[in-house]
């Protein structure tokens, strides 16, 4: 077996009331040394998974391993695993040094192991030079690289980043974002990191696990899940979409044809099991839709093409946002580079939009379950945090 499975969830649930699951039968293979994505709107479970992995929640049912032994029976300090957290969680009475120095302290690490590792721990965010000041004297982004060196000074077998960057401004969070691929790259770490950013995760990660009422949706790398949406939720969750919907006139196991409600009929690829008569969406990114005559384009046989009436311009910088009206109910979007060669058309003009068969996909629309219980986990004390053995000071 080529990648074996480091972190493996079999079948776990979680529920808080014995009604109603917060995590509902997930099955996940996490591989060694790979950075993995947890994504999804709040209550969808992935922190929950999060949290049942660190060991501060326990599965109603089914197990956890990690690297082939169990871990669902075991407290947290003696799991191997790092923590990150949104809030820092830093201790504000102790110093930079001491803070990070502080899961090899209750691991009974040497003094001078501790400031050998806590040295090199420091360098490899670039903070050396802070070691001896307070939380309080540092910027957000600079005490999120502070847990993130603590997080990893016992060098842990996984490190577990819950939402890490969501206090940051925007300009930080990025360059926070390649730190932290870079960190994974260079130390060949297993991170499983929770994220409701959809931009974070494509960016960030090998893997994706869109999850969505309790279930995963869908695992797979960020250019598939953006390329190719297995279903009516990862399409409308993860990027942008155009998502018209209408009936199935046919469908065979990779193709189908359409009818929107404007009486358009296109064709698209889609899932196997989609069938003639079915509610269905039209899955589009708003970037593979063009209007050929404003780029002069010919329209082939394998093309899409309808007809919208422009509703307004938006100017984006490197692009204008195109919005569109399809018949009396359906809106569209179209994004038309920012180059001289693009003339835009004019608000309240109807115009023929066209898209190739393989850029859009048809998907059957998805019927909601009944929401889970929403149950807002309290971030562990800083000392739980580091997984102290019982009894430690």
């Amino acid at each position: 077996m080529s990648n074996p499975s480091f972190i493996s969830f079999s079948g776990v649930s979680k529920s808080y009331d014995g009604a109603q699951y917060v995590v509902d039968g997930l099955n996940l293979d996490v591989r060694k040394g790979e950075f993995l994505s947890l994504l999804g709107p709040s209550g969808s479970g992935k922190t929950t998974t999060l949290m049942m992995l660190a060991g501060f929640e326990s599965p109603t049912h089914g197990e956890i391993r990690l690297d082939g032994r169990r871990l669902d029976d075991k407290p947290p300090h003696q799991r191997d695993i790092g923590m990150v957290f949104q809030n820092y969680a830093l201790f504000p009475h102790l110093t930079i040094a001491e803070n990070v120095a502080f899961p090899l302290s209750v691991r009974h690490v040497s003094r001078a192991e501790q400031k050998t590792r806590v040295k090199r721990a420091l360098e490899m965010i670039e903070l050396p030079h802070l070691a001896n000041r307070r939380p309080a004297q540092l910027s957000g982004g600079q005490q999120q690289r502070v847990a993130l060196a603590r997080a990893l000074v016992f060098e842990p077998s996984v490190v577990l980043m819950d939402e890490p960057l969501g206090a940051l401004d925007k300009h930080l969070r990025e360059t926070m974002q390649y730190e932290i691929m870079r960190l994974h790259r260079e130390l060949s770490l297993t991170v499983v990191y929770v994220t409701h950013d959809q931009a974070e995760a494509l960016t960030m990660s090998d893997r994706v696990a869109v999850f969505s009422d309790g279930r995963i949706q869908q695992v797979a790398t960020p250019s598939e899940l953006y390329e190719n949406a297995q279903n009516a939720f990862v399409a409308n969750f993860v990027g942008e979409n155009n998502g018209l919907t209408g009936r199935v006139v046919n469908a065979g196991e990779d193709w189908a044809t359409l009818a929107l409600s404007d009486g358009s009929v296109i064709r698209g690829r889609c899932e196997p099991g989609l069938r003639a008569g079915d509610e269905a969406m039209l899955a589009l990114r708003p970037e593979r839709a063009h209007i050929p005559s404003a780029e002069g384009a010919h329209v082939d046989e394998h093309s899409n093409v309808v007809r919208a009436r422009v509703e307004e311009l938006v100017y984006c910088g490197d692009h204008h946002r195109v919005h569109l009206a399809l018949g009396s109910r359906d809106s569209f979007v179209v994004k038309v580079p920012n180059t001289q060669r693009h003339a835009l058309p004019s608000p309240g003009s109807t115009i023929e939009i066209a898209w190739r068969h393989d850029d859009c996909k048809i998907l059957a629309m998805s019927v909601p379950r009944s929401a889970p219980t929403l149950h807002v986990s309290t971030p562990p004390s800083p000392s739980l945090i580091t997984t102290a053995p019982a009894g430690a000071n």
